[in-house]
């Protein structure tokens, strides 16, 4: 079978990662799935960011959950990348669901916490953006590496599809799977074997796979329901082949 393809932050190779610049020309190449990283500002607004800083994508410097956004806005997040790129904002879910829903893409949202969030309190703004743009619901995934947030999505949001994030499988993430019941697991693709690809097959979850830039370094490619790259375009100019 030929994967899914999920463009990483956008089309992060040739894009300044989670900026509307990236994620339009993943989009453009032909991806019906983006993945990007969210988290809250200081005001409680959930933006699109990797880091919990904002030192490596932007012309600023310290945490993202110590500005409001507003303040956020001064900042520039494309110049890092490339000049072309200058003046590009950092930008909400809320905006990036709604572009999902014009432009008719979906997203995996990947929950971003560290010691110094609540999950509960994060996931409960995450709900709030969702019911506020319903449609969505059947065209998103939210993943993240930490169980208590994945244990309050599926609390506080039952019905949306709930993906396991890990670096490689473990026996922890094999009791999670187990309780949580999720539509995926998301499991870096240097760290998969055959014989966990068959476990997983057997808990009956998809197996998404990351970060995935070349088709030929992965065996287990033809295998997987899903592939992770920041490289749309290395993917679908070989399906096109």
């Amino acid at each position: 079978m030929k994967p899914l393809i999920v463009g990483h932050r956008g089309a992060a190779g040739t894009h300044p990662e989670n900026t509307f610049a990236s994620i339009l020309a993943a989009v453009n190449m032909g991806v019906t799935w983006v993945e990007v990283d969210i988290q809250p500002t200081k005001d409680d607004v959930l933006v699109v960011c990797h880091d919990h800083t904002i030192d490596r994508c932007s012309d600023g410097h310290g945490r993202i959950d110590s500005y409001t956004y507003g303040e956020l806005l001064q900042y520039d997040f494309g110049r890092w990348f490339a000049p072309e790129f200058t003046h590009e904002r950092i930008m909400t879910l809320e905006q990036l669901v709604k572009l999902a829903i014009a432009k008719d893409f979906s997203i995996n949202i990947e929950i971003k916490i560290d010691e110094q969030h609540d999950a509960p309190h994060v996931v409960g703004l995450l709900k709030q953006v969702l019911n506020n743009n319903p449609q969505i619901y059947s065209n998103v995934i939210l993943s993240s590496f930490e169980a208590p947030v994945l244990v309050q999505v599926k609390q506080q949001i039952p019905q949306v599809k709930i993906g396991v994030l890990t670096e490689h499988l473990s026996d922890d993430d094999l009791q999670l799977i187990q309780q949580l019941r999720p539509f995926s697991c998301h499991i870096n693709y240097h760290h998969l074997t055959a014989e966990q690809l068959s476990q997983l097959r057997e808990l009956h979850v998809e197996v998404w796979c990351y970060t995935v830039n070349r088709p030929s370094t992965f065996a287990l490619l033809p295998q997987v329901d899903a592939i992770f790259t920041d490289f749309p375009r290395h993917f679908m100019a070989s399906e096109k082949e």
